[in-house]
């Protein structure tokens, strides 16, 4: 999962402080700029250097091996993937021929056959060809390679087949609809088969070789990390732009503290900051001097997993009143400065699946809350508190530290507070939070993905995830898993989004997650920096940026 910040969730794909624009911001060049919905400078000409402040050190610059939605950001600038999924600027998404020229799918979605494009080298000089693809999947599932989030999103993985020198195969051994998505979102970059050769599947993550439009130069460690311009990059997708970079160097540098990374960009040191939180976003809007982008991403909202098997949110009239105290958008409003969107569902708007009917499943109803608690059996005692048999109704809640929910959290304690409940909340840092959650500890925790594809579900809903992944809700239904199943072995789009929908909405109505608000990354530049471009996966492209 990749945790991020202004809610600096990261391990795999998990995240924090989301939020976003709608689900269709377009494709072409685009900064929100105090507000409005996009920047009609004239293109600033190219060259030069744009700094980012990012909020994290990158765990790897392997793609393969990351946990982080940073690290993938990243990877971005250094690889390409064989297709590319972007949004299509009409509210959609459309995929576009990366290092692959075209690509076929067996009708049970088992057998991804991949014709590449010719012409294409790699930062080191290596050709790239069938056997650089090959190479990089064969890297993906080394268990040297210890990948925390690629490995998963591969899903039944059999083997790479080479057919000639620029036709490859991908074979599951069963089918698995989610692969054209999950190739696209970052883990999937091709890497250099020399390079991997070279260094091992340790050493590449701090020498990571590409055909992406920035080649690496340095990586001083806890400090920034700095790319040169390709000047040989011609087979990037024309949607993000034709033509080598028009920078001539990208550089991320490391700033993990909130205010420094804010002064930082107010100085001009930044042109970017990355995740400011939303009282920082709020103020660099007011002031009229920056320019504010947030991109959606799918995945699932920021929120809380609710356990269903601690008492007493092992009674689903209590999860119910939970998902009926909390108001998200008052949430929103009053600690998050309307940077970002309320959520009501455990998928963003974004994803394909997403059910507009689940998210009406509840709503802010403090009576509807206290009605069921009333029949729950739990009684208004002293000083508010409900009692049951001499017990007060008590939530345990579990967060990470670092996770940016603290704030939130105190929200919805005061929330949960009218309704009758009373609360201990602990943060822990994320090793011991996550053993924490995996033995069920927790009334509530704390939760959000950065994803590709519905299939995410699986990760942090199937009842195997239990013990030891991320079904921190300690939700287990088989006819649930199976419906994932079933979804990600459907190879029409409109059938699996269809079973992503039921999926949905039971989890809605078992009410196992409460959704807080929509992630996305949130980025706040300099009116000199123009022609980025989004991703599907809350990620900047920077193949056409420019900073005057």
């Amino acid at each position: 999962m990749n945790l991020s910040h202004p809610g600096q969730f990261s391990r795999r794909r998990l995240l924090g402080l989301g939020g976003g624009l709608a689900a269709g911001i377009g494709l072409a060049p685009m900064l929100t700029a105090c507000g409005d919905s996009t920047s009609s400078a004239a293109t600033p000409a190219g060259g030069g250097t744009l700094t980012m402040g990012i909020n994290a050190t990158p765990d790897t610059l392997d793609p393969g091996a990351t946990g982080l939605a940073l690290t993938l950001l990243i990877s971005f600038a250094l690889f390409d993937p064989l297709v590319y999924w972007l949004p299509d600027g009409k509210g959609g998404s459309a995929f576009h021929p990366g290092l692959a020229e075209s690509w076929t799918i067996s009708p049970d979605a088992s057998v991804y056959t991949f014709k590449l494009r010719k012409g294409v080298t790699f930062h080191d000089g290596t050709t790239f060809d069938a056997k650089a693809v090959k190479a990089t999947y064969d890297h993906v599932v080394d268990p040297k390679t210890k990948s925390k989030s690629g490995l998963g999103a591969l899903g039944p993985y059999k083997e790479t087949k080479i057919l000639d020198d620029y036709t490859v195969q991908i074979v599951f051994t069963a089918p698995n609809a989610s692969f054209l998505h999950q190739q696209a979102a970052g883990n999937f970059g091709i890497s250099s088969p020399a390079a991997l050769a070279k260094y091992g599947p340790t050493a590449y993550g701090n020498n990571p070789v590409g055909t992406g439009p920035f080649t690496f130069q340095s990586y001083q460690a806890g400090s920034q990390l700095t790319l040169l311009k390709n000047p040989k990059y011609t087979w990037g997708p024309k949607a993000l732009g034709e033509g080598p970079a028009k920078l001539d160097k990208l550089v991320f540098r490391i700033v993990t503290d909130d205010s420094g990374r804010y002064n930082a960009l107010q100085s001009g040191q930044l042109q970017i900051a990355m995740n400011l939180p939303p009282n920082n976003i709020s103020a660099a809007q007011k002031s009229g001097k920056f320019q504010q982008l947030l991109v959606p991403s799918i995945g699932t909202p920021l929120g809380m997993p609710i356990n269903v098997t601690k008492p007493p949110t092992d009674d689903p009239l209590v999860r119910q009143a939970i998902m009926y105290a909390v108001d998200q958008d008052a949430l929103v409003k009053d600690v998050l400065y309307d940077v970002y969107k309320p959520a009501h569902n455990v998928l963003t708007p974004i994803t394909p699946g997403y059910s507009a009917a689940a998210s009406k499943t509840y709503s802010y109803d403090p009576d509807k809350a206290g009605q069921l608690l009333d029949q729950a059996g739990w009684t208004v005692g002293d000083g508010g508190i409900r009692t049951k048999n001499g017990k007060k109704l008590s939530l345990e809640i579990i967060l990470f530290s670092g996770g940016g929910l603290e704030l939130p959290t105190q929200f919805a304690v005061s929330e949960l507070q009218k309704a009758g409940f009373s609360a201990n909340t602990a943060v822990q840092p994320f090793a011991t939070a996550q053993a924490s959650f995996n033995s069920g500890a927790h009334n509530l925790g704390s939760f959000g993905y950065y994803g590709a594809d519905p299939y995410l579900l699986n990760i942090w809903v199937n009842s195997n995830a239990i013990q030891s992944g991320f079904n921190w809700s300690h939700y287990a239904n088989p006819a649930v898993d199976k419906l994932i199943a079933k979804a990600n072995a459907t190879a029409a789009d409109a059938t699996r989004n269809g079973l992503y929908e039921q999926v949905g909405a039971k989890l809605m109505q078992d009410s196992m997650y409460l959704p807080l608000w929509d992630v996305a990354g949130a980025f706040t530049l300099s009116p000199k920096v123009q022609n980025l471009h989004q991703t599907l996966n809350g990620y900047l492209a920077f193949h056409s940026a420019t900073v005057g």
